[in-house]
């Protein structure tokens, strides 16, 4: 997993579940430029436990967390450097907090 930097961006968004509300799906994106170092911490050590987590088999009813750190751009946008897609229900309390209400715990 690559280090979080003053010029990465932070993606999240959910997926899944019985309905599709595109509300619901709503994805963060955090530019790590406009958060403090303790900011980028907290958001590296969060990373490092998401990317921890045991993953399980999804299902009609289950909704998915997915994650990329995007770094640089090229001619169709930002690319993708790094992801992850995991199980809500796996997902360190943290993250789902912080795609739910953007909220920092640091």
């Amino acid at each position: 997993m690559p280090r979080l930097e003053t010029h990465s961006v932070l993606c999240i968004r959910r997926e899944g579940g019985v309905a599709h509300f595109p509300g619901l799906a709503s994805p963060r994106r955090i530019h790590c430029g406009q958060c403090s170092d303790a900011q980028r911490q907290w958001l590296q050590d969060l990373l490092e436990r998401a990317a921890q987590c045991p993953d399980t088999e999804g299902g009609a009813d289950r909704r998915r967390l997915f994650i990329e750190i995007e770094e640089g751009e090229s001619a169709t946008g930002t690319l993708p450097v790094w992801s992850l897609s995991l199980d809500e229900a796996q997902a360190p309390e943290g993250l789902v907090a912080l795609w739910r209400h953007g909220e920092w715990q640091v």
